[in-house]
């Protein structure tokens, strides 16, 4: 029997293009450097670091209540 391979959950979202432009530059210009695989690895990587910032400062360090995707906005629009 082959074992399914898992592929992590897909995450799209709106940006400015010349910030999309300035991370591309950011991520090739460093990956050696740093160590960056690909695009989805650093935003990942970052995003992460200040979901663990937010959790740090308004939660005691522990993770908040996980939101499914399937549920729809998280909240107001900013």
């Amino acid at each position: 029997m082959s074992e399914t391979k898992k592929y992590p959950h897909k995450v799209s979202f709106y940006q400015r293009r010349e910030d999309t432009d300035r991370l591309r530059g950011a991520v090739l210009a460093t990956r050696l450097e740093e160590g960056h695989r690909s695009m989805s690895e650093f935003i990942n990587n970052a995003v992460m670091a200040e979901v663990e910032r937010l959790e740090a400062k308004y939660n005691g360090g522990q993770p908040f209540p996980s939101v499914d995707a399937d549920r729809g906005n998280a909240g107001r629009p900013l």
